[in-house]
């Protein structure tokens, strides 16, 4: 038989088919350990898997694609339905045989999802969490020009002169006075991009050490 599992933050409703497309049962089932035991269990009450697919195999299905992976369950990705096809009824039944369905049909052609976990995904997550860095920290560094392009004169003058690395240590280790506003957001923002800057360096530094375990050459 084959089963067909929709996916949501925090439930999983699978919905389980013969070979020959008859609907044998579905059931909602929360998104924990104790969950996915219980949908591994209430599928296989109706007998040996075939194969299983799953709408969000890298999001919301991402748990629960990969507990089935580690019980040996052939899993396949499936792209969420057309909404707009439905003639009522509550959604998550309709969708999940709708996938069981799918990967019934179509088993050999459909994908299967990519693992995550390990050195590739520890790369995927850490270019996105280093990109997000960048952004911040590039975003800290306009702020810092734009304050002093209208700041007063004698502020102005008082870091002219002055650039980029050399001026953003200089103001993270200033100590104005707690009515100096403008001088107190400078401050801030100058120590958000030391801190960025060492969360971006490590970063580099982890993405390095990744890059070589995964592809030495």
């Amino acid at each position: 038989m084959y089963a067909g599992i929709d996916t949501h933050q925090n439930t999983n409703h699978v919905g389980v088919i013969n070979e020959v497309g008859k609907k044998l049962g579905d059931r909602e089932f929360p998104t924990t350990m104790a969950g996915y035991r219980d949908l591994l269990a209430f599928v296989l009450s109706f007998g040996t898997i075939l194969a299983v697919g799953i709408e969000g195999t890298a999001s919301y299905g991402a748990g629960i694609t990969a507990y089935l992976r580690t019980h040996n369950v052939l899993v396949k990705e499936v792209i969420r339905p057309n909404r707009q096809t439905r003639r009522g009824g509550k959604s998550d039944p309709i969708d999940s045989y709708a996938a069981a369905k799918t990967v019934a049909a179509d088993a050999d052609e459909l994908p299967i999802p990519k693992l995550l976990g390990g050195a590739i995904d520890g790369i995927r997550v850490l270019l996105k969490t280093r990109t997000t860095a960048l952004k911040s920290r590039t975003a800290a560094i306009t702020q810092i020009i734009h304050f002093l392009t209208t700041a007063p004169a004698e502020v102005r003058e008082k870091y002219a002169g002055i650039k980029d690395t050399d001026l953003h240590a200089t103001l993270a280790r200033s100590r104005p006075p707690a009515d100096d506003l403008l001088g107190i957001a400078l401050r801030r923002l100058a120590r958000r991009i030391e801190f960025l800057t060492t969360e971006i360096d490590d970063a580099y530094d982890q993405l390095a050490a990744l890059t070589k375990e995964v592809a030495p050459a």
